[in-house]
């Protein structure tokens, strides 16, 4: 995720930080336009550049903590399952490092 940061443009980076921003103040409450579920315990964070559309695959851990588990800039309508389907590897091995377990390689 810190890579695909310091990839963006700083136009695109402070539209991310805004809406990073927005879920930390507003919590689990934050909702459409700056978030959106994507199912199975995985939401969207929504972000608007000049410079493109970014989004944030994000999941509640508890309180108001939350984990951000993979950035990209959307180029297609729907969000691709390739990015799902990273932000799910990097949830399993953020959840087995958190909960003490062994990661599966």
């Amino acid at each position: 995720m810190d890579d695909w940061m310091r990839s963006l443009d700083p136009e695109a980076r402070a539209a991310v930080v805004n809406v990073v921003d927005l879920l930390e103040e507003h919590g689990a409450a934050l909702a459409l336009p700056h978030a959106r579920p994507l199912g199975e315990g995985l939401w969207e964070l929504r972000a608007r550049s000049p410079g493109g559309i970014q989004r944030v695959i994000y999941f509640h851990w508890f309180g108001r903590t939350f984990g951000l588990l993979h950035g990209f800039t959307k180029k297609t309508r729907q969000t691709p399952r390739t990015e799902i389907d990273t932000a799910r590897r990097r949830q399993a091995t953020w959840l087995a490092r958190e909960r003490g377990t062994p990661r599966n390689k």
